[in-house]
């Protein structure tokens, strides 16, 4: 027989793990779930589609995909997993009008499938934490992998080439995109627009984890309308390979928006210059991440001359730190339009152009530089074919120019113009 204060401690606990349970968020207590696990054997009369409707909804489910499922996949519900299986999966969308995977919910996980078709590959519209990992994205309608309204997540160790217009754009969205190769897609490389905030070769743990980002038909990186990102351990090479490309053709281009390009990118070989910013905010080389804050800038300029390893143009605000700067057509550093630049540390050597080109920094229109006194570290501007510092209108200023070590080889014009003046 129960005594009553056995009795109350009986009834007690049950209704204390009732009320525990109930507090939780509905993720957590669906997470705390085991898995619902539905294997679609593509070819048959089996589907993605019907697959995402079994099992109870506020519970996790995977669906493993086996062969080439062709269809248009809406992703309606939280919590699911869509991966390949061992033979690999493909989901190809034959409506060009939608995209081949729309993720409308939250903590969807996309794992080894290879998507085409479709308007893009995949697209999450208000989704959070959104996963595409190990995935092959190509040959789509439009763009490769979009986020947008709100979406958040990442993109990790994925392929994403041959799209007709972007390969990963993000609009007033949030996205990591590390590990992953970004290619031959017909405008940009990787898209920040809109208001969104990017991570683009750095981990959510600000370790590098860089991307390849090569050979799209207009800029590798573009970064604009009030954006941000941190970019660190990339290569941004080939870009710029459309004569037609309408947003230019630059490795990195910046507009009105701001960027910590940190250090270990690789930016070579683009069209025009390897980074521009236009009324933008821009950090290169810093030494606040667990990785070399050098970054390597040369041979950009392929197609255009005088090209800059960096440009900055109308207002441009611009901090340098050990860069080094070499071989692009053109000048090493040019600023026009009352932009501002800081330097410290940085090897500028630019022997492709000749003049009025060549030059190590080019000062144009009213602009202004800061040259770091000691103890930070000395810039060395030598072996430019045109001045070391060329100071183009009465009205560029440069303050503590002697610091530049202009040292042999020689510039071919000289170290400092005569038109260089104090602010």
């Amino acid at each position: 027989m129960h005594t009553r204060k056995a009795l109350r401690r009986e009834l007690l606990v049950p209704m204390l793990l009732l009320l525990v349970t109930a507090s939780l968020p509905m993720h957590a207590w669906a997470q705390a779930e085991p898995a619902l696990t539905v294997r679609v054997s593509c070819g048959t009369a089996q589907t993605i589609a019907r697959a995402l409707r079994q099992g109870d909804e506020r519970k996790p489910l995977v669906v493993v995909v086996d062969g080439t499922c062709t269809e248009n996949v809406v992703v309606d519900r939280d919590d699911v997993t869509l991966v390949a299986g061992d033979g690999g999966g493909t989901v190809n969308g034959p409506d060009p009008n939608a995209s081949t995977i729309a993720v409308i919910a939250n903590r969807a996980t996309i794992d080894g499938l290879t998507v085409t078709g479709g308007l893009n590959g995949i697209r999450g519209e208000g989704a959070k934490a959104m996963t595409i990992a190990n995935c092959i994205v190509h040959n789509t309608g439009r763009n490769g992998i979009v986020f947008f309204r709100g979406t958040s997540g990442r993109v990790d160790t994925c392929t994403v080439q041959n799209n007709p217009r972007d390969g990963v754009s993000v609009e007033s969205s949030s996205a990591s995109v590390v590990n992953s190769s970004v290619s031959h897609n017909a405008r940009v490389g990787i898209n920040l627009t809109d208001g969104s905030s990017g991570r683009i070769g750095v981990d959510d743990s600000n370790g590098a984890a860089g991307n390849m980002i090569t050979n799209n038909g207009s800029n590798g990186l573009h970064i604009t309308i009030g954006s941000t990102a941190f970019v660190g351990a990339n290569t941004i090479s080939g870009n710029g390979a459309n004569p037609a490309a309408a947003l230019g053709r630059f490795g990195i281009n910046v507009i009105n928006s701001t960027a910590d390009i940190i250090g270990l990118n690789t930016i070579t070989a683009n069209a025009n210059h390897g980074i521009f910013a236009r009324s933008s905010s821009l950090l290169v080389g810093d030494t606040n991440f667990g990785f070399s804050s050098v970054n390597t800038i040369s041979g950009n300029g392929t197609a255009v001359p005088s090209s800059a390893g960096i440009f900055g143009f109308v207002g441009t605000s611009l901090v340098l730190r050990n860069a080094t700067i070499s071989g692009n057509n053109g000048f090493g550093v040019g600023l026009s339009l009352r932009s501002s630049a800081q330097m410290s540390g940085n090897t500028i050597q630019n022997t492709m152009g000749f003049p009025p080109t060549g030059d190590g920094i080019r000062l144009i229109f009213g602009s202004g530089l800061f040259i770091d006194p000691p103890p930070a570290a000395p810039n060395t501007v030598t072996g430019n074919s045109g001045w070391g510092l060329n100071c183009t209108d009465g009205e560029a200023s440069v303050v503590n120019a002697p610091l530049l070590i202009v040292a042999p080889p020689a510039n071919n014009l000289g170290g400092v113009s005569p038109a260089c003046t104090g602010f």
